[in-house]
């Protein structure tokens, strides 16, 4: 089982963009593909947020959706900008099965400044090859949305992302904590553009399986599901698994730290 994660740079046109992308994503994703995670914004040019065309976001989905089908793998398509039905724009993701049809989505605000806002819908999809938790950049980097979708029982997280700031390292170095202090699997697709650093990866809890640094590239990194159930497995003595990471809580202190900050 195989994770493939795509970064690429964009270029003039939204149509030059998904034209590259998805050529490249064709002639390197092998029939070994489990999942294939692409980034927020995949196909926006520079930091005017506008709405897909319709006709470019019907090519981007049958591309994608012939993908899923001919390689056998789950596809999530990275985020877009959308008209939603009072006229808003709304950045959506889909998860696309491996027949081709959309199995999840997500979708959240695009806010004044072009920035993506937060949810509190955070999907957990079963497959055969274990639960997987659907994320969008924002609420990626926030606490709770990472924790909600492991203890609801994501034991991968599939994330369209972007480093975007000044602080890309820490970011980058989050990815892998967020791996470790919930014991999950994270593909992380981040954008690639003058703002957006990249930083593509796949990280479990012991470290980075594979990262794509700041360059174009797909990488790719083996997927083993029982590994991240093992991980999770009952240890007081901490020597054999990360089980303090997800499951030694203390619910019990969860209405006084609320009832602290209201």
């Amino acid at each position: 089982m195989t994770i493939f994660v795509a970064q690429h740079a964009r270029r003039a046109t939204p149509e030059a963009t998904a034209s590259a992308v998805l050529d490249d994503l064709d002639g390197r994703v092998t029939d070994q593909a489990t999942f294939v995670v692409l980034p927020e914004n995949v196909f926006t040019t520079g930091d005017d947020v506008r709405a897909l065309p319709p006709a470019l976001r019907e090519r981007c989905l049958d591309r994608l959706s012939a993908l899923a089908r001919t390689r056998g793998t789950y596809v999530l398509t990275g985020s877009w900008p959308e008209e939603g039905p009072g006229g808003d724009l709304v950045q959506v993701a889909r998860l696309l099965d491996p027949d081709g049809s959309e199995r999840a989505r997500l979708e959240r605000p695009v806010l004044a400044d072009g920035t993506t806002g937060t949810g509190d819908d955070f999907p957990v999809v079963d497959t055969p090859f274990g639960r997987v938790g659907l994320l969008l950049g924002p609420d990626f980097w926030l606490i709770e949305p990472p924790r909600i979708a492991c203890l609801t029982g994501a034991e991968l997280l599939l994330v369209a992302g972007s480093l975007d700031g000044t602080q890309q390292e820490s970011q980058r170095a989050a990815v892998w904590g967020i791996a470790t202090l919930n014991t999950v699997a994270v593909a992380f697709a981040g954008s690639l553009s003058e703002r957006c650093g990249g930083g593509s990866a796949v990280a479990v809890p012991e470290g980075f399986l594979t990262e794509a640094g700041t360059g174009e590239d797909v990488v790719e990194a083996p997927w083993d599901v029982a590994r991240i159930r093992r991980l999770r497995e009952p240890d007081l003595r901490f020597q054999q698994t990360l089980w303090f990471g997800l499951w030694a809580r203390r619910t019990e202190l969860y209405t006084d730290l609320t009832a602290r900050v209201s």
